[in-house]
């Protein structure tokens, strides 16, 4: 029974930060996400839009790619301790700086990137979530595009059409 009790706690914790914490404080689990509009977000879009939807999500993940680290970078201390960073969640720091960032963030600066183009509205851009089966709870974009259907994952570097 000794042994068993660390082992509660330490999933519990587990389950605390990577879980729960997460789907309840950050956007696009159980808050909603907004589309920000300001002038260095439509600056970046309107430099970032192709001569159709597909280049122009190209582009945008292009961007998002050289900008940003995901997946890779996780476990840097600095990384790390970014989970607790609560506030406002406005993407307007981010344009252009490299830096980590987890997965909803990278996703919410991609969703408004893509609406800020004029080549998709919010509702074209769906984002999925996945709870379980995986180490930290995790979302993506998918896209309907030109009749392809398309998972857009930056954070771990996933740029599938089907």
């Amino acid at each position: 029974m000794e042994h068993v009790v660390p082992v509660l706690y330490t999933l519990a914790i587990y389950l605390l930060f990577a879980k729960v914490w997460p789907y309840c404080l950050y956007p696009n689990y159980f808050l909603p996400s907004k589309i920000e509009q300001y002038p260095e977000l439509t600056g970046l879009a309107s430099g970032l839009r192709g001569n159709d939807k597909l280049q122009t999500v190209e582009n945008v993940y292009a961007y998002i790619q050289r900008t940003y680290t995901g997946h890779a970078d996780v476990f840097k201390i600095k990384s790390a301790l970014s989970v607790f960073k609560l506030g406002d969640f406005s993407t307007k720091e981010l344009p252009n700086k490299k830096q980590f960032l987890w997965c909803h963030t990278q996703n919410r600066l991609l969703k408004s990137i893509l609406v800020n183009t004029g080549a998709f509205q919010e509702s074209e851009i769906l984002i999925q979530r996945r709870l379980f089966f995986s180490l930290f709870i995790h979302q993506w974009l998918a896209l309907d595009v030109e009749g392809k259907k398309m998972k857009i994952d930056p954070y771990y570097g996933i740029f599938e059409v089907r």
